[in-house]
């Protein structure tokens, strides 16, 4: 075999072992949200756990579950944005993560409801 032919071989092999690169996200992970009401008549604080995998943002039940729709995305620079509640009454979380927490506001404007919420990535 020639060294052209024997280069295109060991290349094709290196493709079909190595597969495609998926790029991880230095969000990518759980996390614990903890939200704060500073206004309105809303329970004092609500907790949620999510999973982010590149950009995507799933809800996460206490059980383990994760949702198959997306609740919002989270951009390369940390900004976030997800959306969780009924459609009548969405809650709407707006905010930015790092790379082990984050902060920001949140509203809910059929309740008349807002504050602030934390975030801890928990893996």
């Amino acid at each position: 075999m020639g060294s052209f032919a024997q280069a295109a071989s060991i290349a094709a092999v290196l493709v079909v072992v190595s597969g495609p690169a998926v790029a991880q996200s230095r969000h990518d992970g759980s996390w614990a949200i903890a939200i704060m009401t500073e206004r309105g008549a809303c329970d004092p604080l609500y907790r949620y756990y999510v999973e982010v995998e590149g950009q995507t943002v799933r809800l996460r039940s206490m059980t383990g579950a994760t949702t198959q729709s997306a609740a919002g995305l989270v951009r390369p620079d940390g900004r976030i944005n997800i959306t969780v509640g009924q459609a009548d009454d969405p809650v709407s979380v707006k905010g930015r993560l790092g790379a082990t927490s984050g902060a920001g506001l949140w509203s809910a404007p059929a309740r008349g409801c807002a504050g602030r919420w934390s975030a801890a990535k928990r893996g």
